[in-house]
């Protein structure tokens, strides 16, 4: 979906390295699925939130005391181009990781991954609206190896063939400046000169790019110095952006937390907060031998389990939307600029035999071909927030309280840690998600 915009933009890119392994099969019986079962969507759409809640889970208790920000949609689409051509216990590592439910199949996945498509190709012939989103798939696979047929068949011109072995310099400056075009420069030289080399099999890449204003703008002369509460008894300051109007706003007893919402011009995508109550943590409180949760990890605990009801009113609430009122909001204006811990954050999810030798990606070749094979990975991610709207990009690389209904305005203090999310209602795709705990030092 492509939508002219004027305004500051929100991005995000992943990019998987592949390099060499062994053995071999074809990607499903039909790679060019014209059918899909009515539940697939839904179940299909269920699994990427619930990744992207899960991954940020983890993400909080890996690194319980920085900011977080991150793509779950680019690391989601990524993870999943590569389970295509997965086989063996990698496949069925990915499957769990991307957490496909056992009665579907890869041909399931396959269909809803052509249906998508099929849909990103109606939206761009729209017009009129006020933010541009586009995501875009490329699989750079060696021109060396020989690749089924049914790659071509199923990824079309998102499968281009690439000199990696005679020229990889040539190649690295070339999906460079594909990252640079799909992001509008936003990304430049994402690949460093040692990521990929003579013998480099593929490069997997996944870009997302939103850019869009606020619908409802906040004031710039509004913009205050004032307290940030940390989690640590301490307190620090930072500029607040304050504005007063009428938001989707709900204060849940269940999920011990505020939500609000600050839609974006334009329909379905919106920025999420969810700001729990503050509870500071000390040392006492949080030893090696016994960590303490803090109110951030309570919180993911909480709604991170697709089959607690706690995470099922966190659906209802995005795809039903809240009851709008009056709200006195004041959030941080920031900015931060982050390297995710993917290859711990792939072991947290228990995503095994993904990036070693025993890595089977055997699906990609023909049989008797070597496969290809996860390396390593990196997930870089930028965000910018401020009066206009948001800009934001992010890369990957595989080489208690109660709740009121007050009178008046409902205040909305963002004045200690909470989790955020840029979410697209219509494709129920979490596109970037956070925590902010502590303003950057100035």
């Amino acid at each position: 979906m492509t939508r002219s915009v004027r305004s500051p933009h929100l991005l995000g890119l992943l990019v998987l390295c592949l390099l060499s392994s062994s053995h071999s099969q074809c990607l499903t019986g039909n790679d060019n699925p014209k059918v899909m079962a009515n539940d697939t969507r839904t179940q299909l759409s269920g699994a990427r939130l619930n990744f992207g809640l899960a991954s940020l889970r983890h993400l909080a208790d890996i690194e319980p005391e920085e900011n977080v920000f991150f793509s779950p949609h680019s690391l989601y689409e990524a993870l999943g181009l590569a389970y295509f051509g997965a086989r063996g216990h990698t496949e069925a590592s990915l499957k769990m990781a991307l957490q496909v439910p056992d009665d579907l199949s890869k041909l399931d996945v396959a269909r809803f991954y052509a249906f998508e498509k099929s849909e990103e190709l109606l939206r761009k012939k729209e017009s009129g609206s006020d933010y541009e989103y586009q995501v875009a798939n490329r699989l750079f696979l060696s021109g060396e190896k020989k690749m089924r047929e049914c790659m071509f068949d199923f990824f079309g011109d998102e499968l281009v063939r690439t000199n990696f072995k005679s020229n990889p310099m040539a190649a690295r400056e070339a999906i460079n400046q594909w990252v640079s075009n799909v992001t509008r420069n936003n990304i430049r030289d994402f690949l460093p000169a040692n990521a990929i080399d003579e013998s480099t099999d593929a490069v997997i890449a996944n870009a997302v790019y939103f850019k869009g204003l606020w619908k409802s703008r906040f004031d710039p002369k509004m913009t205050k110095r004032d307290v940030f509460h940390l989690g640590d008894n301490t307190m620090t300051t930072t500029l607040f952006m304050r504005k007063k109007g009428l938001y989707n706003h709900l204060s849940s007893e269940e999920l011990g937390v505020h939500i609000l919402q600050l839609p974006y011009k334009g329909h379905g995508i919106s920025m999420y907060i969810l700001l729990p109550p503050f509870v500071t943590t000390s040392s006492q409180a949080r030893s090696a031998d016994k960590p303490k949760l803090d109110a951030i990890q309570q919180l993911l605990q909480r709604i991170s389990d697709p089959s607690s009801q706690n995470a099922q009113e966190l659906r209802d609430i995005l795809d039903n939307g809240m009851q709008s009122r009056d709200v006195e909001l004041t959030i941080p204006k920031f900015s931060m600029e982050r390297e995710l811990p993917t290859k711990e954050l792939l072991d947290a999810m228990s995503v095994h035999g993904v990036l070693d030798p025993s890595a089977n990606y055997t699906g990609f070749t023909k049989d008797g071909e070597k496969g290809i094979q996860l390396d390593s990975a990196l997930h870089k991610a930028k965000i910018e927030l401020t009066e206009g709207g948001t800009t934001a990009a992010a890369a990957t690389a595989l080489f208690t309280f109660r709740s009121s209904r007050p009178t008046e305005p409902a205040i909305f203090n963002a004045n200690h840690p909470f989790v955020y999310f840029i979410y697209d209602r219509s494709t129920q795709a979490m596109l970037f998600a956070g925590i902010f705990r502590k303003p950057n030092k100035k």
